[in-house]
């Protein structure tokens, strides 16, 4: 089990005192030890994750861009996966929040980019099907300034979803679920006041505070460039539109390094090849996931994987998994697909980009350790 230096450390402390002393001490500290030994044992041997990319549900702004039903069927294929788990997590791609207030974001082209405003009622959509937590570092979450992240996080909150990613509002959390301890923070490449994956000392200092917070952790990122033609991992440093996204595959590493248990990346609106590194499981990118308007669902980009993981909870090591192939269709939402194209294509990005990578997928999606 991690962190088990804490007991090894007052150890050390207490070797400088007097023997009587020492003798009681050492006495707590095995006692200390003991209990650390037995919350091991006690803790379940499996703990079930999910993971989706980018989530935009609809849009108010700056017209009504929304399901005729006001999405109550956008997850209607995929709730029961999502609602098994024992935390699911998902990248919330704009704001949400009922009203119009906030700062609306300068566009530097209306043509390609876009504001989006997700109606408040939409965030029950994601409590109902079994979201346990967003991810709130990208570049959407800034849309409609201060103002709509504030919103769009007691939102949120209202709804009994967690939020991660804002810096000194929402940076991270943690979930308890059956004795087990789930740490999330999120970071992206070049967004106003979010956690800031291209700022190390940050990183770092993210990560080992969440790290000593819980018995899993988990960290998102929002990086890479966008579209169908960086589908590949580069292995460097990536730019577009004349920004940073930073070097996914060191930063996953890194973060790994420092103490993270698994890593999901999201961004590209594509997906991305998947990686074992040292036993922990990365994602480099799940692409979107239910975006029914506004964001393109043609080729890859309409490919929607919905990634789920069984990983150890006492050290965080992958154990399996399974990638449910879900494919988005304008003003509905994902469905299932029975071609399997999500999983068939990381499968293949996975070949291509990490072939030493301990890891085996089918066609159907289900991932084991050579």
């Amino acid at each position: 089990m991690k962190r088990l230096f804490i007991p090894i450390a007052a150890c050390l402390m207490l070797c400088t005192c007097s023997n009587a002393s020492s003798t009681k001490a050492n006495t707590a500290v095995a006692d200390d030890s003991t209990a650390l030994e037995q919350q091991a044992t006690a803790m379940k041997a499996s703990a079930k994750l999910a993971f989706t990319g980018d989530v935009m549900m609809g849009t108010n702004f700056p017209s009504d861009y929304i399901t005729k039903d006001r999405g109550k069927s956008l997850f209607k294929d995929c709730d029961s996966i999502l609602r098994d788990a024992d935390i699911a997590i998902v990248n919330l791609e704009g704001t949400c929040y009922d009203g119009t207030d906030g700062e609306v974001r300068k566009m530097t082209n209306p043509n390609t980019y876009y504001i989006f405003r997700m109606p408040g009622d939409h965030a029950q959509h994601l409590a109902n099907a079994g979201i346990d937590a967003v991810g709130f570092a990208n570049n959407h979450s800034f849309d409609f300034g201060m103002t709509g992240r504030r919103n769009t996080i007691k939102t949120m909150h209202d709804a009994g979803i967690e939020v991660a990613g804002v810096r000194e509002l929402a940076e991270g959390c943690v979930m308890e679920r059956d004795g087990v301890k789930y740490a999330y923070i999120a970071f992206a490449a070049s967004c106003t006041k979010v956690l800031d994956m291209l700022n190390r000392q940050e990183v770092d200092s993210m990560i080992g505070k969440y790290r000593a917070l819980g018995d899993v952790l988990i960290v998102s990122f929002h990086g890479g460039a966008e579209g169908a033609s960086f589908q590949h991992v580069p292995m460097k440093a990536e730019t577009y539109v004349g920004e940073d996204r930073g070097n996914v595959h060191e930063f996953a590493h890194h973060c790994i390094d420092m103490g993270a248990d698994v890593v999901i990346g999201h961004g590209p609106h594509v997906p991305r090849a998947v990686e074992l590194y040292n036993g922990h499981f990365i994602a480099y990118s799940l692409g979107n996931f239910c975006a029914p308007y506004r964001m393109g669902t043609t080729g890859a980009k309409g490919y929607a994987p919905l990634l789920v993981l069984n990983i150890n909870p006492q050290d965080g090591t992958f154990i399996d998994g399974q990638i449910h192939s879900f494919r988005q269709y304008d003003g509905i939402g994902p469905r299932s697909d029975s071609s399997n194209a999500a999983a068939r294509n990381i499968r293949q990005l996975t070949l291509d980009d990490f072939p030493t990578t301990p890891l085996s997928i089918t066609e159907y999606g289900h991932i084991t350790k050579k």
